[in-house]
């Protein structure tokens, strides 16, 4: 019987990772502690201060692990700041293409300015840390219009910089409300979102050890999941990519879950991960712990929020099953 990715034990590699290892690339990774993961499942604690975000809604919020000269950070880009409500349905306002640093150690936020030219304000877009590095891709502006350029914010050596990556061929096209990780410490991976018409379900990756740069579309075996939007993503130490809920074109949420991984043959795979997540959610969070995917937050169907003790749920990936608060 074939082994399930997904409840493959974390001692055992797959052998693409060692593959990998034996010949090191020139990649923009670096791995990030579990502590800091922890903070960005379950959320940060800010002292008052002037540099705070203040409430939005459509951010990102992106660990970055600590550096010679700085210890570890959240990095939160964009948003909107308000919500506007009326007969034709909810729309977001006060977008931004800010940029806000805390710092974990001392809990305390610090508004960055940078240098070069940023992105145009958004929300709904979807980030990825590499390295000291946060590469920014999609989203939606103030007039609705969605965007599929890719952005970097360097980090390193405390001189704060914008850069506009330049990718060759076609790519992406123009979407929000999709999800974005780096796999194996080095292949940005980019799936799902809305175009402005429709949910989509395609999956990109781009390898970020290898120049020019190119996306390229995945056309990977197994149970491919169902177009949506508002997932969730995180990868897994060992490369396994996981996708998380969503909601389909009906605005239904899901409780569903999708392990995808590369081999070294180059081909990617789709694995159902087994059991049902206990609630169906969108707009949640996710990060891995481990072996253990942490899932909180999230929408229900008709934009109730998700509380109580159903807020949080855990994909236990060695052991191949869901846990609720009762079971943690």
């Amino acid at each position: 019987m074939k082994e399930n990715p997904l409840s493959a034990n974390l001692v055992h590699e797959d052998q693409y990772i060692k593959e990998r290892r034996a010949s090191p690339a020139k990649t923009w990774a670096s791995s990030l502690s579990s502590d800091l993961g922890f903070l960005l499942a379950f959320g940060y604690r800010c002292y008052s201060d002037e540099d705070a975000p203040g409430p939005r809604c459509g951010h990102t919020l992106t660990a970055v692990a600590a550096t010679k000269t700085q210890g570890p950070r959240l990095i939160l880009f964009g948003g909107a700041t308000a919500i506007e409500g009326g007969a034709s349905g909810i729309r977001l306002d006060g977008v931004t293409n800010s940029v806000h640093s805390y710092d974990v150690l001392t809990r305390k936020w610090t508004r960055i300015r940078l240098s070069g030219k940023p992105p145009s304000p958004r929300a709904a877009h979807a980030a990825a840390a590499v390295g000291t590095m946060v590469v920014f891709q999609g989203g939606i502006g103030p007039a609705g219009h969605s965007t599929d350029d890719l952005y970097v914010l360097d980090l390193a050596n405390d001189k704060f910089k914008w850069h506009r990556v330049v990718v060759q061929g076609q790519g992406p096209r123009p979407r929000y409300g999709h999800v974005m990780d780096l796999v194996a410490q080095r292949y940005l991976v980019t799936i799902s979102g809305n175009d402005g018409k429709r949910v989509l379900s395609d999956a990109w990756a781009l390898d970020t050890g290898k120049k020019p740069y190119v996306w390229q579309k995945l056309s990977p075996k197994g149970d491919r999941p169902s177009a949506r939007m508002y997932a969730t993503s995180s990868a897994r130490s060992d490369g396994m990519f996981l996708l998380c809920g969503g909601r389909d074109y009906s605005g239904a949420p899901m409780a569903d879950a999708y392990g995808l991984l590369m081999y070294g043959n180059g081909q990617w795979e789709w694995t159902l991960a087994p059991g049902v997540s206990p609630s169906p959610r969108y707009q949640h969070a996710a990060v891995f712990i481990g072996a253990r995917l942490h899932v909180t937050g999230g929408t229900l169907r008709g934009g109730r929020a998700i509380g109580g003790e159903a807020a949080v749920a855990v994909l236990d990936t060695a052991a191949g099953v869901w846990l609720d608060s009762t079971g943690l």
